[in-house]
C-alpha cells in the first residue's frame, strides 16, 4: 500500500507541475509555506517519536514495550496525516488548474439528471431553511470534515490497525484524484448559480453556503492570471464531501464505538451537501460511487500486497532452510 499511495501522489504532483507551467493559475507563497510547515512539523514529530522508541530500549521490558508501541502508533499517525496534507494540497491545486477553462459548464445536464430523479434543489433548500434547527445540526456535520480527517486516522492508529490506516490514505488519495479527473471534463458552477434563487433561502445556513466558491470559479474561467491565496472548494461534480463521508464510514467498519457515530455524522453531512456546497443530488450520488470504486481498488491492491508479502516471506524461509 505504501508504494501504491506514493505512486498516486507522485503522479498527481507531476501532472500539477506540468500543467502549472501552462496555466493562468499561480500559487501564493503563503500557501506553499503553510503546506510545507505543516508537513515538516509532522515529520519532525515522527523523528522525535523514533528517537523515543530508540531510547526506550533501555527501559525494563514491559514498560519499554508499552512505550515503544505507543510511540510507533503515533509515528504511523503522523505519517498518515502528513500524506493527507500533501494529497490535499495537490488535489486543491489540481482543482484550480482544471477550473481555469473555457469549456462550457455542464449544469443544465446535472439539473436535468436531478429532475429525472425527482429531486428539486430549490424546494429541498427552502424546506430546510424553514426549519432552522435542522440546518444548524447538518451544517455542523458538514463542517466536521477536517475534524474527522484527524480523529478517524487517530482511532485506526490507536487501535493498532496500521493496514487500515494505509488504506485510509489510499481511499483519500484515489477518490480525490478520481473526483478531480471527472470534474475536469464535467465543469459546473453549482445549483445555486444555475437556478438563481433568492439568497433568502439560505439564511438558516450561515454566510457562504452555496456561494463561497462562485467569485473564484468565475474569475478562473475568465482565463486571466489568478493567484491562489484564499483557497475554496471548487468541485461540483462529483461531490468530494459525499465521497469522503462514505470513506469515513467504511474505514470505521468493525470498530464498534466509532461506527455508529460515523454513520450518524456522515449521514447528516450528506444531507447538508446540496445546500452547503451547492451540489446537485447527482453530485452526491456520483461522490458515493467514487468512494465505492476507490474502496474496491484499494482493497484489491491491499490484498495483492498481502499476498506478495506472504510469498516473499515463504521464499525467504525456504531459501534459509536450504
Amino acid at each position: 500500500m505504501i508504494v501504491f499511495n506514493l505512486a498516486l501522489f507522485v503522479g498527481l504532483s507531476l501532472a500539477n507541475a506540468i500543467w502549472l507551467q501552462n496555466s493562468t493559475v499561480k500559487v501564493g507563497p503563503g500557501l506553499w509555506f503553510d503546506g510545507l510547515t505543516t508537513t515538516a512539523s509532522l515529520v519532525f514529530f515522527w523523528v522525535v517519536l523514533g528517537a523515543l522508541r530508540y531510547q526506550t530500549r533501555r527501559i525494563e521490558l514491559k514498560v519499554g514495550n508499552t512505550l515503544r508501541e505507543i510511540a510507533g502508533r503515533l509515528q504511523a499517525l503522523a505519517l498518515a496525516l502528513a500524506a493527507i496534507v500533501l494529497f490535499s494540497a495537490m488535489l486543491l491545486l489540481y482543482s484550480y488548474l482544471a477550473t481555469a477553462t473555457d469549456r462550457p459548464l455542464m449544469d443544465s445536464y446535472l439539473a436535468s439528471a436531478d429532475a429525472a430523479l425527482g429531486f428539486d434543489w430549490v424546494a429541498y433548500t427552502q424546506w430546510l431553511n424553514k426549519h432552522p434547527p435542522i440546518p444548524s445540526v447538518i451544517s455542523m456535520a458538514y463542517g466536521s470534515l477536517q475534524i474527522q480527517m484527524l480523529v478517524l486516522p487517530a482511532i485506526l492508529a490507536f487501535k493498532g490497525r496500521m493496514d487500515r490506516l494505509l488504506e485510509f490514505v489510499g481511499y483519500f488519495g484515489l477518490s480525490g484524484i478520481l473526483t478531480c479527473l471527472v470534474m475536469t471534463y464535467v465543469p459546473a458552477a453549482g445549483a445555486f448559480d444555475f437556478f438563481h434563487p433568492s439568497p433568502n433561502i439560505l439564511t438558516a445556513f450561515g454566510p457562504g453556503a452555496s456561494t463561497r466558491h462562485l467569485d473564484q470559479l468565475h474569475a478562473l474561467r475568465e482565463l486571466r492570471s489568478f493567484l491562489i491565496d484564499r483557497p475554496e472548494g471548487l468541485v461540483t461534480f462529483p461531490s468530494f464531501h459525499s465521497a469522503l463521508a462514505a470513506i469515513f464510514v467504511f474505514s470505521m467498519r468493525g470498530i464498534r464505538f466509532a461506527m455508529l457515530p460515523a454513520i450518524v455524522v456522515n449521514a447528516l453531512l450528506i444531507l447538508a451537501t446540496p445546500p452547503q456546497g451547492s451540489h446537485y443530488l447527482i453530485d452526491v450520488i456520483a461522490g458515493v460511487a467514487i468512494a465505492a470504486m476507490s474502496a474496491w481498488v484499494v482493497g484489491r491492491v491491499a490484498g495483492l500486497s498481502t499476498h506478495l508479502s506472504g510469498t516473499i516471506l515463504l521464499v525467504r524461509s525456504r531459501l534459509w532452510r536450504s
